[in-house]
């Protein structure tokens, strides 16, 4: 008996078996299933709140009490997952950045800017330099005497009055960009000393004729623009200089305002 026993249980297990091992199969099955549709399901809900996350970056900002820029909230953040609170930090994080990044970049467009007028600040600091200045109105003053005297209309003047007229011209250059502030170009520069010095000369020296009465007195006059040193006139000469010179000065410096030089 025991043998026939022992023979149905091995039956018995036989045939129980692979109903266990296939129930199992089916039931791993259906639990994989279950599983990778809640994978995708996930990803799918992770994958929409990330690009609801990104318009809400772009929602419009408002203000807290204390007048803090705060941008509008679209979520529940009680209800949003662990990843989910990741993500929203890290839109908020990135937002900061790039409010940050944006007064950063106006920073440095004012520091620019600075940078730029300090460069043309020591331009013309350097431009006025008294020695560059000095060696700038004597090649003014060379120009201008060169071009007196291939002029016909200078003629009539003796060569120390037509001195005089180069170094009047010189020193009402410099009484321009003095004024002005102004780097002159080379054209510009050429423009000046050939379309409005000459006609300046040109009064100035008939005004000497009148206010200087001899050679020595010219001489005065002649380093009294070079210098601007009016201790060398005495103060008739320079009385008589002043009452031609002003005419003169007044008629230029209107012409070159209305023509904008």
């Amino acid at each position: 008996m025991l043998p026939m026993a022992r023979n149905k249980k091995i039956i018995l297990f036989a045939m129980i078996i692979p109903l266990i091992l296939t129930g199992l199969g089916i039931g791993g099955y259906i639990l994989y299933q279950r599983i990778d549709s809640q994978q995708v399901k996930n990803s799918k809900e992770l994958e929409r709140f990330g690009y609801e996350m990104v318009g809400s970056s772009r929602s419009t900002e408002t203000a807290d009490d204390l007048g803090v820029s705060q941008l509008s909230s679209t979520f529940d953040q009680d209800k949003l997952t662990p990843t989910q609170k990741i993500i929203y930090g890290l839109n908020r994080d990135k937002d900061g950045l790039l409010t940050e990044n944006k007064t950063l970049q106006a920073q440095i467009q004012q520091l620019q800017a600075q940078v730029t007028e300090l460069t043309e600040y020591k331009q013309l600091n350097e431009h006025f330099a008294p020695q560059q200045l000095k060696d700038e109105l004597r090649s003014v003053e060379h120009q201008l005497k060169a071009y007196l005297i291939r002029s016909a209309d200078a003629e009539r003047f003796s060569t120390i009055q037509i001195e005089i007229m180069s170094a009047a011209g010189a020193a009402e250059y410099k009484a321009f960009i003095t004024r002005n502030r102004l780097m002159l170009s080379e054209d510009k520069k050429q423009s000046l000393i050939s379309n409005y010095l000459p006609a300046y000369a040109f009064c100035v020296g008939d005004g000497v004729e009148i206010a200087a009465n001899s050679r020595s007195e010219e001489r005065k006059l002649a380093h009294f623009f070079r210098t601007e040193d009016t201790n060398s006139l005495t103060e008739a000469l320079f009385q008589d200089l002043s009452s031609v010179l002003t005419p003169c000065q007044l008629s230029i410096r209107e012409k070159l305002d209305n023509d904008k030089v």
